[in-house]
């Protein structure tokens, strides 16, 4: 029940059973010993009453008897009282004195004629009997009666009684063993209910803490039982709610991850209910790639080189643009379109995507020397970039739907990178215009693009004008 945990060094974590049944168990010992506690003295009140009662009779008896036998002067008598009395085992003493206190009957026959000496504290006689509890030397603690004899309103003489207590110091001896091993079975009982009971409230909370292992594990599958309609089956209910909610954000992450920057996944997953993202004017920039001469390139190429190119080429083109913190739109053939800017929002977006095309480059001259290191066939990439308005949103059905951005800007873009040579960068003046002061780029005239009367003023990008802190941020965890 003492578990060890991680934490600071020397600290030890009771469990949730033993923080329950410790206190239950302690309202139990404390609820059996107090009352306990007051049966016993209930018992002794009711004892000591009963022999005070007890006393006060036979005390009465014995002064009656007593005063007849003064006043006929019969000495005799009166010794046979004490000495009868005495017989009783509760009776300690007796005797019995003249009206100047001289002793006429005593169990010592020796203290016959002798004065009566009562020390300090004791009751003396008064119009009626006086009891009090008392410590006698030789009978431990008593009730002592001290009654006047009267005869006709005249006093004769004094009759003093000791009462042991002794019976009752037995009965309550006797009940304090009774209680006590009363006592001792319900405690014992209330042990095994305190810990019973904090088994049963503490069994759906362990549960938790294990589902909860499990969540953190990976495991969203995790479905607790609802067995009562308290507080706890509330938890366990709005837990079970928890693990399907993350269940399906993981799934959304694994979804989306694979198609846009993990920055996106984050901002998806704050509001998973927006998943069909709403429609709305965006300025972003668009991207374009494709392979130089793919057609002729994979008839030369059997089929299952083709499939390592392109994925070497694919995989290479979604890591660079997830890089940037781009979203990567689709694929189609031997090229791909991506965007930046969207659905996050990113003032830097025209120098993100030239930073992921001049990766792009990069990239696939690494991948071409490899290639030519092995006799394969190298390749080359062009590009086309172009920044400005277009419309982004959801666009699909409910069965398969994609985010994506369409416009006369995305249209540029992909006739920007049809218009580039094996190994360009081409972007429009109005791209170019956002960013100068970081690229490097040179002017290429003018192009007449289908569907616009205007000229489009081109520019090949060179290169980053300074080096500069890259604005990358890092990909998805692994």
């Amino acid at each position: 029940m003492v578990e060890e945990r991680e934490g600071p060094p020397g600290r030890v974590r009771f469990s949730l059973k033993l923080k329950l049944s410790l206190p239950i168990t302690a309202l139990v010992i404390l609820t059996v010993v107090l009352v306990g506690v007051l049966r016993l003295r209930q018992a002794e009140e009711s004892l000591t009453e009963a022999m005070e009662k007890r006393g006060r009779t036979i005390a009465r008896d014995l002064a009656n008897s007593a005063r007849h036998s003064i006043l006929t002067n019969d000495e005799l008598a009166l010794n046979l009282l004490v000495t009868d009395a005495l017989k009783n085992p509760d009776v300690a003493y007796v005797v019995v004195t003249d009206q100047e206190g001289k002793i006429l009957a005593h169990p010592d026959l020796r203290q016959i004629g002798r004065p009566q000496e009562r020390p300090a504290g004791w009751p003396v006689p008064s119009p009626e009997i006086a009891t009090q509890t008392i410590t006698h030397p030789q009978h431990g603690r008593i009730l002592d009666f001290a009654v006047p004899l009267v005869f006709s309103g005249v006093r004769v003489g004094a009759l003093y009684l000791g009462f042991s207590q002794r019976a009752i110091e037995q009965a309550l001896v006797k009940a304090q063993t009774q209680a006590i091993a009363i006592s001792t079975g319900l405690v014992i009982l209330g042990i095994l209910a305190g810990f019973r009971l904090a088994s049963v409230l503490a069994r759906p909370l362990n549960r938790l803490v294990e589902a909860t292992k499990a969540i953190a594990a990976g495991d969203f599958r995790v479905t607790l039982p609802v067995t009562s309609r308290d507080e706890i089956g509330l938890l366990t209910e709005s837990f079970n709610q928890m693990a399907r909610s993350l269940g399906e954000k993981e799934m959304i992450k694994r979804a989306f991850s694979r198609y846009v920057a993990w920055q996106v996944v984050q901002e998806i997953l704050k509001d998973p209910e927006r998943l069909v993202l709403r429609e709305e004017r965006r300025d972003v920039t668009v991207l374009f790639c494709e392979i130089e001469g793919f057609t002729a390139i994979a008839a030369r190429l059997e089929p299952v080189e083709v499939i390592r190119l392109l994925n070497d080429f694919f995989g290479l083109m979604i890591d660079t643009t997830f890089r940037h913190d781009g979203t990567l739109n689709e694929f189609f053939g031997d090229g791909v379109m991506a965007f930046f800017g969207a659905p996050i929002a990113d003032q830097d977006h025209a120098l993100h995507a030239v930073r992921t095309a001049l990766d792009m480059q990069a990239g696939v001259a690494a991948l071409s020397e490899r290639r030519i290191r092995a006799a394969e066939v190298p390749i080359a990439i062009r590009i086309g970039i172009n920044a400005g308005e277009v419309v982004a949103g959801t666009v699909g059905s409910e069965d398969r739907m994609k985010y994506a951005v369409v416009g006369d800007n995305v249209n540029l873009a992909a006739r920007l990178q049809s218009n580039a040579k094996a190994g360009q960068i081409l972007i429009s003046q109005r791209t170019y215009d956002r960013m100068k002061a970081a690229v490097d780029a040179r002017p290429l005239g003018s192009i007449r693009v289908k569907g616009k009367q205007e000229v489009v003023e081109i520019l090949e990008v060179l290169g980053l004008r300074e080096v500069r802190p890259s604005l990358a941020r890092p990909g998805p965890p692994e």
